[in-house]
């Protein structure tokens, strides 16, 4: 089996013959990757729907399990995967048609751990949109590098599904996504530590369908908080790492710093009154003071005048707030 298409289902049975019929779409014989989509308690007729092309199509696998959120879905996709390679698939997502024996032996030639593949942003009527993301994955470059490096760069996208992963990449390091929103950012670092073969090709594999009722698009305060325990647990990671190789455990901090400022700032556009909680959670778990590649008066103010910090960003919210990350699924 050269490939495992895994996709986390819950409540989306409007979207989701669209999202495996896209993979069906392929040209890669079916006999040679398999769709293993894992329902998630579900309490529409998504799994109804699925289980009908289950009966069209032998290589569909569908899988029923009690709600237990996003990551330990994938999870559990992953446990069940046959296949040499994984690709992450969110279920109101869908796959550009016919891309998926280009992965295949790109993957397999270049003995590739991980491969960086271009997200396109949709709306709902299928036509291409703009995201801050684009054109991002190739600041990569096309050659092969480690992990470590991109790290050190910080030149990466976080989503998971920006990426297609050895099977026997994951397994041998034990990559697993922990039970959080942000799973994205906590564990993609993780996964770019120990890739010692990525790589970006400029292939259009992964559409990312822009919602109304998206999870992005409905942000809440506390959503910032699971990003917070995303990072406490990055930083325990740093810290598990520290001895035998500092200079990692550094570029480990550097990121959890970035993605911690950018949560701060955030605060201070959206939600003013949880900033000051934040810090404190931060602080509580011995992640503040930040530790940033460079010294700047933006990131002083965070790490040693928050009010300060709170000021400045109020005083420079932009006018228009740009579409915001996809680091999770909807």
């Amino acid at each position: 089996m050269k490939l495992s298409i895994i996709i986390p289902l819950y409540n989306t049975e409007k979207l989701i013959s669209k999202c495996i019929l896209s993979a069906l779409e392929q040209d890669l014989p079916q006999d040679e990757y398999e769709i293993l989509v894992i329902d998630d308690g579900s309490t529409d007729s998504s799994a109804a729907v699925v289980k009908e092309l289950t009966q069209r199509y032998p290589n569909i696998r569908l899988f029923s399990k009690p709600n237990e959120g996003l990551s330990m879905t994938r999870n559990y996709g992953t446990d069940r995967a046959a296949g040499q390679y994984i690709l992450y698939l969110d279920s109101d997502d869908y796959l550009h048609p016919n891309i998926l024996k280009t992965i295949v032996e790109t993957m397999k030639q270049e003995h590739l751990d991980m491969l960086a593949i271009d997200v396109n942003g949709v709306d709902e009527q299928d036509q291409v949109i703009p995201l801050w993301l684009d054109g991002h994955a190739a600041r990569l470059g096309t050659s092969i590098q480690r992990g470590r490096k991109v790290l050190r760069d910080n030149k990466f996208l976080p989503m998971v599904y920006a990426y297609i992963y050895s099977r026997d990449f994951l397994n041998r390091h034990a990559l697993r996504m922990a039970p959080i929103w942000h799973e994205d950012e906590e564990f993609t670092p993780r996964a770019l530590y120990y890739a010692e073969r990525l790589a970006y090709r400029p292939i259009r594999v992964y559409n990312y369908l822009q919602r109304h009722d998206s999870f992005m698009s409905t942000y809440k305060p506390e959503n910032l908080f699971q990003l917070a325990k995303g990072m406490r647990s990055l930083s325990r990671f740093a810290d598990s790492i520290e001895a035998d190789d500092p200079e990692g455990a550094q570029y480990i901090r550097w990121r959890i710093a970035q993605t911690a400022f950018s949560s701060f700032r955030r605060s201070v556009w959206e939600h003013l009154g949880n900033t000051r909680a934040l810090a404190e959670y931060y602080r509580k778990e011995g992640i503040m003071p930040l530790q940033f590649k460079r010294s700047r008066m933006k990131y002083r103010l965070l790490n040693h005048a928050l009010p300060l910090f709170i000021l400045y960003y109020k005083l420079h919210k932009p006018k228009e707030q740009t579409t915001p990350s996809p680091s999770r699924s909807k």
